[in-house]
């Protein structure tokens, strides 16, 4: 009977710290199965590029603790938002470095188009507590 219940409760032991580690936590998972868009968040600048970080920030948003879930909704809209606007203008992210393509917006596009891109670079807290609350609850270091 000793060694069972020595079992159990080492077991139970095991459970905790695990569940503590992130474990199978659907966050966690979450945040481990797009840890590749993370840790390039931001720095491919492309439609497509911009197209994976909205889906990582939507699939991680939807199981994210309420500590962190308006951070990360914040990071979506904002991503969402530069998608749209450069939907919008007709413009791929990527072309935003040809001055040709560029002068042929008019006034409307380019102020949306900032703007969005604003917002996108305005997040830099939301970022940070993302990055922590990652390390803190699952033990994921984004990079």
């Amino acid at each position: 009977m000793k060694k069972t219940a020595t079992v159990l409760v080492t077991a139970l032991v095991a459970g905790s710290v695990l569940a503590g580690c992130g474990g199978d936590d659907p966050y966690c998972v979450a945040v481990k199965e797009n840890k590749a868009a993370l840790d390039t968040f931001g720095q491919k600048r492309t439609n497509a590029g911009f197209a994976k970080y909205a889906d990582a920030l939507r699939a991680i948003t939807t199981t994210a603790p309420d500590a962190s879930k308006d951070d990360w909704a914040k990071l979506g809209a904002v991503t969402d938002r530069v998608l749209k606007a450069q939907k919008k203008t007709d413009i791929a992210l990527q072309d935003m470095d040809d001055p040709a393509k560029v002068a042929k917006l008019d006034s409307g596009d380019l102020t949306s188009l900032n703007n969005a891109y604003s917002a996108f670079n305005g997040t830099t807290k939301q970022r940070e507590a993302v990055v922590k609350d990652v390390k803190d609850v699952c033990g994921i270091t984004l990079k």
